[in-house]
């Protein structure tokens, strides 16, 4: 399991203060205890009232072109998610609580090792 500290949800609130939508998901991962693996389906339930009909493997998979170009990728490196949370959103179809979480999943998952896997689309 995948989780993220208390020190770097806060972190991530402080770069992300003006997102209200990033916020949320921040406290939804939050309320999972910081596990990511649980707060990406409950946000994808939240945001789009119904439950997640794909699963976290298939979501990334549909992140993973926008996610590997190599800017995006840099960002990714140094723990800047702001500036990709929308563009993902809107790139990927999926609404911006979910690309917030699945933006950190990929910071915690080293963005370089994520796109090092076959048909990286960098």
């Amino acid at each position: 399991m995948i989780t993220l500290t208390p020190e770097e949800i806060s972190q991530f609130r402080s770069q992300l203060a003006d997102k209200p939508q990033a916020l949320a998901a921040l406290d939804t991962i939050e309320e999972c205890e910081g596990y990511l693996e649980d707060a990406v389906p409950l946000l994808v339930m939240r945001e789009t009232a119904r439950g997640a009909d794909k699963s976290l493997n298939d979501l990334l998979e549909k992140c993973r072109q926008f996610i590997c170009q190599e800017e995006i990728r840099e960002f990714l490196e140094s723990g800047l998610i702001a500036p990709i949370i929308e563009p993902l959103a809107v790139s990927a179809g999926i609404p911006l609580g979910t690309a917030t979480a699945l933006s950190i999943l990929v910071f915690k998952l080293g963005a370089r090792k994520f796109c090092n896997v076959p048909e990286s689309g960098a």
